[in-house]
């Protein structure tokens, strides 16, 4: 016993470090010897047992991310009065049918597949970040030489008639398919470039109660052509668009346009606002409406390549952002801000999506 107590004692003052003391193997060392013992005896080779993780030691807790659901694109066709026109509807990735959401149609332009034009934008990212549905409109040369929209007809300037009906048809056939999705019909919204931009423009005039709010990319004023002749002698700035006749109103709207665009002038972003704020004007005549234009502010940018852009926006006696004018220097005929290689897209500058969509975030019927 006391032979046992000295040990201890010399166990506590550290003297297991002396060479001429035999340490206790660890226990990680008896299990490699025990390992090659019966290695040894069975003539095969046991296999060294796998290392614990923190997800093995508490499965439980470190279970593996659930993938996400890509999203998907699905083909229709619309039939209506006023004619008919396939498009798409794209559900974002980890759309739930139960969820209601806002819906976004996007309007190609001249020698522009609907595809070109949604991969030129992505539009689609934005979509999977945002949770909303997009709907793109196909507008063939079977329709048009160019497989342009045509805005510069007077045929299809007004509702109820024309392209217009057909698209606001398209949006509420979408709204009234709740087997596959579900649409917040408050938070409807149009957004195109060149003749789309100014179709787009359109269903801003004459379905305003169906689009909550209208982007528009490098296009010319409502109604500047009511002809095939007139058509370039307004997207170079030179149409004279009729006055706003009592009552009418447009859908609130955000305009980007390139100064350096040699198909749709620069002067027609201000066109359109310019349209815009008389129409606006017209329509609240009542100094006691909330939605009338008080005030606006202007601000000059550089995007984080360098562009410069200018921003006017226009404010509500509520405070609220109705109208927005983005001058993007240098830009052509091509979206801001889209990818490098796509159809009419130039990667420089603001990026025109984004700022449409934070634009039409705001806005509901």
């Amino acid at each position: 016993m006391a032979r046992r107590r000295r040990s201890a004692s010399a166990t506590r003052s550290g003297l297991l470090s002396l060479p001429f003391l035999v340490p206790v193997p660890s226990v990680r060392r008896r299990k490699v010897a025990a390992r090659r013992a019966l290695s040894a005896l069975t003539g095969v080779a046991v296999p060294k047992p796998a290392r614990r993780t923190a997800a093995t030691r508490s499965p439980s807790k470190r279970l593996p991310p659930t993938p996400r659901t890509a999203g998907r694109w699905l083909r229709s066709t619309h039939l209506g009065a006023a004619g008919s026109r396939s498009y798409d509807v794209y559900l974002p990735a980890g759309h739930r049918r139960s969820v209601r959401v806002p819906l976004v149609m996007l309007l190609h332009g001249c020698n522009q597949t609907a595809e070109q034009f949604v991969a030129a934008t992505r539009f689609t990212a934005l979509a999977d970040r945002h949770g909303f549905v997009l709907v793109a409109p196909r507008q063939t040369r079977g329709h048009q030489a160019g497989g342009c929209w045509r805005w510069y007809e007077s045929g299809h300037q007004t509702r109820g008639a024309g392209e217009p009906a057909v698209l606001a048809g398209i949006a509420a056939e979408v709204l009234a398919e709740p087997s596959r999705w579900r649409i917040d019909g408050t938070r409807v919204y149009a957004a195109g470039i060149s003749a789309g931009g100014a179709m787009a423009l359109i269903l801003a005039a004459t379905y305003s109660d169906v689009f909550a709010a209208v982007g528009v990319h490098s296009a010319p004023a409502y109604r500047s052509a009511s002809n095939g002749r007139g058509a370039f002698g307004a997207m170079h700035g030179r149409g004279t668009p009729p006055a706003p006749t009592p009552g009418a109103g447009m859908a609130p709207l955000v305009v980007v346009q390139g100064t350096a665009d040699p198909v749709v002038y620069g002067s027609n972003g201000r066109l359109v606002t310019e349209q815009w704020l008389a129409y606006d004007a017209v329509r609240s005549a009542d100094v006691r409406d909330g939605r009338r234009i008080t005030r606006s502010r202007v601000m000059t940018r550089r995007s984080t390549d360098g562009r410069r852009y200018s921003v006017t926006r226009w404010y509500s006696a509520r405070g609220r952002k109705r109208l927005e004018h983005w001058e993007v220097d240098g830009l052509g005929h091509a979206w801001s801000g889209g990818t490098a290689d796509g159809s009419y897209s130039d990667p420089k500058g603001p990026r025109a999506s984004t700022v449409m969509w934070q634009f039409f975030a705001a806005h509901s019927l």
